[in-house]
């Protein structure tokens, strides 16, 4: 019955049975005219043998459907409900009938707004002689609960006179949370993207983690999200940046001790535990601390630990100033966030690391050369202090050391680095105070965090503190050189105006440039002076040695995280390209269409090239890339760059230039890797140069060389920019719009991959706005080769077979998990004609291949149940599929993986997003092998 209650289901249902329309819209009105005497007057009086079959099949209809149907008479009144509007509602029939049906079930328009009588669409559909197909409402049950339906409603007639409506309701509260689901997920993914993004751009841990807290809080609006890291005691947490919404205030520069979290809390965050409050108040394990936890503002958080060598090294807090039912995928998220961002830190932090460690063996080692190679004290001295000032940090630095006349008087002179001398000569030389004097009697080295709050400063008149107009000092640091008889010979003071910035490490560096200090000072420390001098560049060089190789362990974490997201990038991007490819046979007529599928199509392919220039260029710049050489005619490479990148060329309306030789031009190399050397460079070409440009490609030979030319009329390279131009991650000046997108890997790629070839590219611009022109010079082949074989390996064909070919519709199987990459593959393949079964798992495409064997099975290789390599080698094994063509359809395009697959049975590897052309090539070309083989 609601099959015929909209027209467009009268069409379908005409047409599956082959009949007219006109003879469905006859059995629509007398079934329905049927149902009123049924349900209305089901006793009145005796009928014929065939008024009682279409009875009994209008109540039949109702009662077993598991839509909910309701008849409402002209007065509102519910005269019939079935079985499965009961179920819904949760009323009796007697209850219905009780009352105005739009009064005992209220329905709302839904967004929850209530429904006035005259705007219910369901109550009008009598009185107005109109009916209501597929409308969204929001129903309520007898207990008050709401729940989503769409909405159908007819008015029925008798004897020219509406005397009922029809209603019939479709809960689809479970397609709703499907639809909420699918957004939250891409929403998710959305947000992990961006992340990753971030996280790759910034090299700064303080940056990266503010960063990072601001995604992930405005991500889950929340009131406060930072990371605080503990002490190496694990007593106190600090927090060096955070981010707030405006509803609560930042936590950046304070330290708290860690037990003000709880004994409870702490010992599930010390076991690596994810800490939930919902509400911290209520909750027994934070109830105890809810004061401390007050003063901060905090009343709900989620508390994620980050745990190195078995220690509690930091927290992800994301708090909020009111009760808060986080979500189990909210806890996910912020743990997954925490992980990325924790690891980003890490390897900020080691390059940070190596980066401070290799200036201080460069200052060491200057220090030491000029010990060595000055003999002019006061030059000597003054090296020595720009240079400890350096090391040690500090923004001013001086050395104070007596000296001798030739008389034997001695007399005090100094040294300063980071001020100019006149703003120290109106203050003359420290004098004997309670800070002072113990530095010039040979005390150990005095270091303050604050020496406004030392207990000596500030003893001595007339000033009690530093003078006006005194170099603002809070950090302090006062370090003794003294000579090998214990005689002291002066010290190195070093001073900034902000608090804590001298540390241990800090004090020890300056204690060995006092060392060799008192040295240049003292020769007879002179060789006692070197060897510590050795023994700390030695220690310095075994600290650059480990930092340089967590360095690499970090990359390698970040090689195999590339390649996790580019398998999790393509994956998405294959049904978005298939829907596209299939938007485009369905609506070939259609401009707008058309315009759409293409806008999608670039994108896609846009997506593509940037995940294959990270993966190539992790690879390449590790030496990881294995060149398939072979001799190959160069025109051939310019050929196949030209088509990669002839859609940009044409969206932008260049005009290209082309001059090759007639004869071939020889090469060894590999042409795939050589086709996107020149495609990158082409690339950039049409990239850099506005609409309407010229591009002049020229290839020539020259000394035992080819050389390719490309030029282009486009915006040029700006002089500064030139020398670094193959750089990674090198682009030119951008705008906010960045409508060149990119992300800078293309030059970088091409530069190395022509070295790999024994060649080399230059490039050379006139400056901005005057044009670029990149050179490419490759050795020519030294022999001529044989007349190659065009045909791919696995599709030979016997001469003795050898004639046209047709392509022809194949039986095929998709087997992937991705449903929507799946079926949108499907449908492509179907619309080009072919017979497509689609199994999600790969025991269901196993169990039925040898029913109805397809001449081709596409499988993906990363399935839950069972991997597609063992899904390959079990269709191999099985005589029925062993001749079927196996063809992986995946996210995974390394080299490692396309030799897994060779390995596994499969005759071709093909990566998400498939291009559709090449797989419908390659269909092609499957569909004539077996016309020839048959």
């Amino acid at each position: 019955m609601a099959a015929l209650a909209s027209h467009e289901n009268l069409q379908d249902l005409a047409k599956r049975n082959g009949v007219s329309i006109e003879l469905v819209t006859k059995w629509k009105h007398e079934l329905l005219s049927d149902a009123v005497r049924a349900f209305d007057e089901p006793t009145a009086h005796a009928v014929g043998s065939s008024e009682i079959s279409k009875r009994e099949l209008a109540l039949a209809i109702a009662e077993n459907s598991t839509q909910g149907f309701a008849m409402m008479d002209e007065r509102g009144y519910c005269i019939y409900a079935n079985h499965a509007w009961l179920q819904m509602t949760g009323y009796t029939a007697e209850e219905l009938g009780s009352t105005v049906l739009h009064d005992l079930v209220p329905r709302h328009y839904p967004d929850g707004r209530p429904y006035l009588m005259a705007e219910c669409l369901t109550e009008r559909a009598l009185p107005e002689n109109f009916a209501v197909c597929a409308h969204e409402d929001l129903f309520f049950r007898k207990d008050g609960t709401a729940f989503p339906v769409m909405c159908s409603a007819s008015p029925i007639f008798r004897d020219g006179r509406r005397v009922a409506t029809v209603i019939e309701i479709r809960d689809i509260t479970e397609r709703k949370r499907i639809d909420e689901e699918l957004r939250r997920t891409t929403k998710r993914q959305a947000f992990q993207l961006q992340l990753a993004e971030c996280l790759r751009e910034l090299s700064n841990p303080e940056e990266i983690t503010e960063a990072a807290s601001r995604l992930l809080g405005l991500y889950l609006n929340v009131g406060r999200v930072g990371y605080a890291e503990t002490d190496l005691a694990g007593k106190r947490v600090s927090v060096h940046r955070d981010w707030t919404s405006s509803a609560m205030s930042s936590l950046a520069g304070e330290a708290r001790p860690l037990d003000r979290c709880g004994l409870a809390i702490i010992n599930e965050l010390q076991n690596g535990t994810t800490v939930r409050l919902d509400d911290i108040v209520e909750d027994e394990r934070s109830a105890p601390d809810r004061d401390g936890y007050a003063c901060i503002g905090v009343r709900s958080m989620i508390a994620v630990p980050l745990i190195e060598e078995h220690r509690l090294t930091a927290i992800l807090y994301l708090h909020e100033s009111a009760p808060r039912a986080w979500m189990e995928e909210e806890v996910r998220l912020a743990e997954d966030a925490a992980r990325w961002t924790w690891e980003a830190v890490k390897h900020a932090r080691a390059e940070q690391t190596l980066r401070e460690e290799t200036r201080m063996l460069e200052l060491l080692n200057q220090t030491g050369q000029i010990v060595s190679s000055t003999l002019d004290m006061q030059t000597l001295l003054q090296s020595i202090t720009d240079t400890a000032t350096q090391l040690s940090g500090a923004q001013f630095g001086a050395f104070f050391y007596t000296a001798k006349n030739e008389q034997g008087d001695a007399f005090t002179l100094y040294t300063l680095s980071g001020a100019p001398r006149e703003a120290f000569d109106q203050f003359g030389h420290p004098r004997a105070t309670p800070l002072f004097a113990p530095t010039f009697k040979g005390a150990p080295a005095i270091r303050s965090d604050d020496v406004t709050k030392d207990a000596r400063y500030g003893k001595c008149g007339p000033h009690h503190g530093m003078p006006p107009k005194h170099l603002p000092v809070r950090s302090y640091l006062a370090v003794p050189v003294t000579a090998r008889s214990g005689e002291v010979l002066g010290a190195l003071l070093f001073g900034h105006p902000d608090v804590g910035v001298f540390t241990e490490r800090t004090e020890r560096i300056i204690a060995g440039v006092a060392s060799q200090a008192a040295v240049a000072i003292d020769n007879a420390r002179l060789y006692e002076q070197a060897q510590k001098a050795a023994q700390e560049r030695e220690d310095l060089l075994t600290r650059e040695r480990a930092a340089r190789e967590e360095a690499e362990r970090l990359s390698r974490m970040k090689d195999e995280f590339l390649a996790m997201l580019a398998h999790e990038l393509r994956n998405p991007l294959a049904p978005i390209s298939a829907a596209a490819d299939l938007l485009n046979i369905m609506y070939a007529n259609d401009p707008h269409v058309q315009q759409t599928s293409e806008i999608i199509s670039r994108q896609v392919t846009h997506m593509t090239r940037l995940v294959d220039d990270l993966l190539d260029v992790s690879r390449v710049t590790r030496g990881f890339v294995t060149l398939n050489k072979a001799i190959i005619d160069f025109r051939h490479v310019v050929a196949g760059a030209l088509d990669q990148v002839r859609p940009l060329i044409e969206q932008k309306r260049h005009q290209v230039a082309t001059r090759l030789p007639s004869e071939p031009v020889y090469v060894h190399g590999d042409e795939t890797r050589l086709v996107q050397t020149v495609s990158n460079i082409l690339n950039n070409a049409a990239k850099y140069t506005p609409e309407d440009g010229n591009i002049d490609i020229k290839l020539n030979i020259a000394d035992e060389l080819l050389q390719l030319h490309i030029k282009d009329n486009g915006s040029g390279i700006a002089p500064e920019l030139l020398p670094d131009v193959f750089g990674l991650f090198t682009q030119g000046a951008r705008t906010l719009a960045r409508s060149q997108g990119g992300l800078g890997l293309g030059l970088a790629l091409a530069k190395k991959l022509v070295e790999l070839h024994g060649g080399q590219v230059s490039a050379y611009s006139a400056g901005l706005g005057k044009g670029s022109e990149f050179i490419v010079s490759l050795p020519l082949a030294s022999s001529v080769p044989q007349a190659p074989d065009q045909v791919h390996p696995a599709l030979k064909l016997d001469a003795s077979k050898s004639g046209t070919l047709h392509p022809q519709a194949l039986r095929l199987t998709i087997v992937d998990d991705n449903i929507d990459a799946a079926d949108m593959l499907a449908s492509l393949l179907r619309a080009q004609g072919h017979t497509v079964s689609v199994y999600y798992r790969a025991q269901d495409a196993l169990n039925s291949a040898t029913r109805d064997v397809p001449h081709a099975f596409l499988l993906d290789i990363g399935l839950p149940d069972m991997d597609g390599y063992e899904l390959a080698r079990r269709l191999r094994a099985q005589p029925e599929t062993a001749g079927s063509t196996l063809v992986a359809v995946t996210g995974y395009g390394q080299a490692q993986d396309r030799e897994q697959s060779r390995a596994a049975g499969f005759s071709f590897h093909l990566v998400k997003p498939v291009d559709v052309h090449a797989l419908t090539t390659l269909l092609k070309d499957i569909a004539a092998v077996r016309v020839m083989q048959s």
